[in-house]
């Protein structure tokens, strides 16, 4: 029982602890504006450098990036519908234009040799 109180006390005194935001510059509350990142609670680096704000902010552009590069449609090389597409091709078909005309042609000779 006696640990717990102890521990409780370390933590307590970072609620008066404040720090800079990296991104905004805005001196927050340690605890109540910076999201914990790694696990031992009582240690001041233990909360990220990015307040809680920003880094919302900063994940809400992510998305809104990654939505544009991505639409639902139809697979120009497998025909599959209703997926994900980046510039007319799936995942798996993406990662095929990858590889050069050889290698693919190489490919098919395969298949079809071995079918």
């Amino acid at each position: 029982m006696d640990l717990d109180l102890d521990s409780q006390l370390e933590v307590q005194h970072l609620f008066l602890v404040n720090r800079m935001c990296r991104v905004c510059g805005e001196e927050k509350n340690l605890i109540a504006d910076f999201y914990k990142c790694r696990k031992d609670a009582t240690k001041i680096s233990s909360y990220a450098y990015e307040c809680k704000e920003c880094t919302l902010k900063r994940v809400k552009e992510y998305d809104k990036r990654v939505r544009k590069r991505y639409s639902l449609g139809t697979c120009d090389i497998c025909e599959k519908t209703n997926v994900k597409i980046v510039e007319d091709l799936c995942k798996e078909c993406n990662k095929l234009v990858e590889f050069n005309v050889d290698t693919l042609q190489r490919a098919v000779l395969y298949l079809q040799k071995n079918k």
